[in-house]
């Protein structure tokens, strides 16, 4: 009896060391599944801020353009009128008025 005592409490030792070496083994493997995963979403964070970033100058970039194209178009209108202006005929009346006003003024 007292054999099958001991044989019994050396089965459930082993038993609780099997289990124990078990656990160990699965929690590693666990804890190497997170760090993996940590590490592919870092990785997919990076990568999806980089590509933010790059559609954020990309459009900032057209947002330019577009302004620039339109401040030349305006600039360029402003330009045609400015040669209208200046070839459009102009009685004594108008010439006698534009050098009261921005010539003569001065000595008034």
């Amino acid at each position: 009896m007292s054999t099958d005592y001991t044989e019994t409490l050396k089965k459930i030792k082993e038993t609780e060391e099997a289990t124990s070496r078990e656990v160990l083994e699965r929690r590693k493997q666990l804890e190497e599944e997170l760090r993996k995963l940590e590490e592919d979403s870092s990785a997919e964070i990076a990568e999806a801020r980089m590509q933010g970033e790059s559609h954020v100058s990309s459009e900032v970039e057209k947002a330019h353009k577009a302004a620039q194209a339109k401040a030349d178009a305006r600039l360029a209108a402003s330009a045609k009128q400015a040669k209208e202006v200046s070839a459009k005929r102009l009685d004594k009346a108008q010439l006698r008025k534009i050098i009261d006003k921005t010539i003569l003024s001065e000595f008034k």
